[in-house]
């Protein structure tokens, strides 16, 4: 008889796969509803990248493919299905066509799921929803509302034709048993990917993800949050922050107003990635008054994560990403960054303001400092450099001392992060970053 903890420990090993960032970074998906009778045809969302040295926030417009709605978890499973059959094929052929030919099976069996009648009628609408769904730069939903007020279903119509820039993420789609555009029929589903999205993997711009991690779990909420995290873990070295009111109008679910149903909607799903490793903390704290209430998830990524990430350059080898044979002549740039808004100094010290922010980074400060010899000169040091340093830099500051002691170098982590954000506030002009002598 097999050994009943081998044969688990072959269940759970890592299986390893590239996926492609930019769209990674997109709160894409939503979660899969039996109750929902039509789904949202579009909304709103928020990526978060670094660009030019500063977290920067990008308002995007994802709009559905008509009657199909959005895409939701059931479509990120298959999607991750696609994604690890595509690295299969650029590792055997050395190339990835702008159009491919995959089966129904192929794909089922890439995802880890079971083939039968409504497993394929799934990857039909998976295929067909992506064909569709639409992303918009540069113009917000409400933007587009606004510009057709009163003016009718037609004029509608006709200005959402004209909502900024829109990028898709499949081509056409051709489904078996259907002709191509030579007027052939094929046996495959034919797939044309966006140039952006196949430029953009071929180059290696990619999360490394646990493919059994994920699959492993059993919740919706459980793989949009893996899915989330991988971007806001990648933003903040290990550490992650979110409102509620961000997730609900992501993922379309209820929103509630007490601390303890918002505890019981998503502690499930917590469990889960708790479970496998993949978090090691996360927390809940209320945030605004009155109409204003919210709520801040707070995530401090767990071993799984930082196991994985630290694949990226012997995977990105693997499969030859980002050689001069994948490189056309012009970079790669991202799509979205066209839709940036102009930088707002407001905007930007909001983290730096927020007292409950404050509060939690220095209570981790504190924490990873250790002993001092002189804690008082410590800790006011530390809240001068919070109020002024912009809270996403230190937590990425935070990430990186974290890694290197994590490597086994011999720093003090207390003093090595003080540097680093004396480096950061230096920069920012702060006439106190200049004296070298003034920290403890």
């Amino acid at each position: 008889m097999p050994d009943p903890q081998k044969k688990g420990f072959l269940l759970n090993a890592p299986v390893l796969l590239l996926a492609e960032h930019i769209l990674g970074s997109i709160p894409l998906w939503e979660v899969k509803s039996k109750n929902r009778k039509e789904g949202l045809r579009e909304k709103e969302v928020v990526r978060e990248v670094y660009y030019r040295g500063e977290l920067r926030k990008i308002p995007l417009v994802i709009y559905a493919s008509g009657d199909l709605g959005l895409p939701n978890s059931v479509d990120l499973e298959l999607f991750r299905g696609f994604e690890r059959w595509a690295l299969s094929q650029l590792e055997r052929k050395k190339v990835l066509d702008p159009i491919v030919r995959i089966s129904g099976a192929e794909i089922l069996q890439a995802a880890g799921k079971e083939p039968s009648g409504a497993a394929y009628a799934e990857v039909d609408r998976f295929f067909l929803r992506m064909a569709g769904t639409m992303i918009s730069a540069g113009r917000t939903k409400t933007e587009v509302g606004e510009g057709t007020r009163g003016s009718g279903p037609l004029n509608r119509k006709r200005l959402r034709s004209n909502k900024g820039i829109v990028f898709k993420i499949f081509g056409t789609v051709v489904l078996p048993g259907q002709p191509n555009k030579k007027g052939e029929m094929v046996d495959k589903y034919e797939v044309e990917l966006a140039p952006w999205y196949r430029d953009s993997l071929l180059m290696g711009n990619c999360f490394v993800i646990d493919h059994s991690l994920f699959t492993g779990m059993k919740g919706s909420l459980s793989k949009l949050l893996h899915q989330l995290l991988h971007n806001l873990f990648y933003l903040g070295k290990g550490h992650a922050e979110q409102r509620y009111s961000d997730l609900v109008g992501y993922w379309q679910i209820k929103r509630y107003m007490a601390k303890s149903k918002v505890m019981e909607q998503f502690t499930e799903a917590h469990c889960e990635l708790l479970k496998r490793g993949f978090l090691e903390h996360w927390q809940i704290v209320p945030v605004g008054v009155r109409e204003q209430k919210d709520f801040l998830f707070i995530w401090d990524a767990g071993s799984a994560w930082w196991k994985t990430e630290a694949q990226l350059p012997e995977l990105q080898a693997k499969y030859e990403l980002g050689e001069p044979h994948h490189r056309d002549s012009d970079p790669v740039i991202d799509p979205f960054l066209t839709a940036l808004p102009e930088p707002s100094t407001g905007a930007a010290m909001t983290s730096a303001t927020d007292t409950n922010s404050a509060a939690r980074l220095l209570d981790e400060i504190i924490s990873l400092s250790g002993r001092r010899k002189d804690p008082d000169v410590w800790e006011k040091w530390w809240k001068r450099a919070i109020a002024v340093v912009p809270h996403p830099r230190i937590w990425l500051r935070i990430g990186e001392v974290k890694e290197r002691k994590a490597r086994g170098e011999p720093i003090n982590m207390g003093s090595y992060l003080a540097k680093l954000i004396k480096i950061e506030a230096k920069g920012l002009g702060v006439p106190w970053a200049e004296d070298e002598n003034r920290t403890t």
